[in-house]
């Protein structure tokens, strides 16, 4: 008998208490389940774009491990041939392998910071500051230099 009351219960039975199955709406009748097909499991084969894609990202792969240098150009010359699947495992004549790129490295910040170019344009910016805010005593100053240097 229902009560009009919710109650949720996690998986515990009530003594005493008559279990009916929860009411289900349906706005459609449920269909037959259709009856299950008895084919062999067959695996479509590849497409032509997906084989060429995968041999492209073991290519990448393979190139990258040489320039990193984990490959000797033998080994190397080696996978590629089985990865495009050539039969002889030896590299064509023509065929010469790039030397692995060396990361070029140019100056570190601190050597940027220190260079003569920097510094020089910080000591005119230091002077043009200095005589914007105090003329008279950067012209006292630069007096003071040119007489010490020999003037």
């Amino acid at each position: 008998m229902r009560t009009g009351r919710l109650s949720i219960s996690r998986g515990l039975r009530q003594d005493g208490v008559e279990e009916t199955p929860p009411p289900h709406l349906a706005l459609v009748p449920p269909a037959a389940e259709p009856a299950p097909v008895s084919s062999p499991a067959v695996e479509p084969a590849p497409s032509n774009i997906d084989t060429a894609n995968a041999r492209m990202a073991a290519l990448e792969r393979l190139v990258r491990l040489y320039e990193q240098g984990a490959l000797s150009i033998e080994e190397f010359v080696a996978e590629k041939a089985l990865i495009l699947g050539e039969l002889p495992l030896v590299a064509p004549v023509h065929f010469v392998p790039a030397k692995p790129r060396q990361r070029q490295r140019g100056p570190s910040l601190l050597g940027r910071i220190l260079s003569w170019q920097f510094v020089l344009l910080c000591v005119v910016a230091g002077i043009g500051l200095s005589f914007a805010a105090q003329p008279e005593a950067t012209n006292r100053l630069v007096t003071q230099l040119y007489q010490s240097v020999g003037g």
